[in-house]
């Protein structure tokens, strides 16, 4: 179904010329130059979480493997992209950040350039290359877990596991 929009012939100015003249227009600015706002790490997780949400597959992956809990989604993504997480992830956790860097089957090469183009957008090229170096960092531990797992129990019997968050 087709709906087709059509303008008004009148505009609001000429009913209330007064109140167009005495507001100010919007400065005009070179979007291309202007950098991306600072965003905070909640700010960037919802952001993220919103753009993840808006893409039919990745929506449906994400849906899936957190049981429907989108809000765990979320909390999920605020660990993943905090800089100074080092370790200790959900289980949750760790498959997002697998999908974020793997590039494993139809999903993990749809989100991985997803999600850097996404990142690029909202921090601009310097921050997004720190935070994707992050977020690659916490995928090597869990790889090296992963081939090693004497290592990373005797790690956690250690009482090196932060879990905790």
């Amino acid at each position: 179904m087709t709906i087709h929009m059509e303008m008004q012939t009148g505009s609001r100015s000429a009913h209330s010329p007064a109140l167009c003249q005495t507001l100010p227009s919007p400065p005009s600015m070179d979007r291309s130059l202007a950098a991306p706002a600072r965003l905070s790490t909640a700010e960037l997780a919802f952001r993220i979480f919103a753009v993840f949400r808006g893409h039919p597959h990745i929506s449906n992956v994400l849906t899936h493997i957190s049981r429907s809990n989108w809000t765990q989604v979320e909390r999920e993504l605020n660990i993943i992209l905090n800089p100074t997480t080092t370790g200790g992830l959900s289980s949750l956790a760790r498959n997002i950040v697998d999908l974020m860097c793997a590039e494993r089957g139809v999903t993990g090469k749809i989100l991985k350039p997803y999600f850097h183009a996404a990142l690029q957008r909202l921090l601009g090229p310097d921050e997004a290359e720190q935070l994707i170096r992050h977020v690659e960092a916490l995928f090597l531990e869990l790889e090296w877990k992963a081939d090693h797992p004497a290592s990373a129990i005797a790690s956690k019997e250690a009482g090196h596991d932060r879990t905790a968050h």
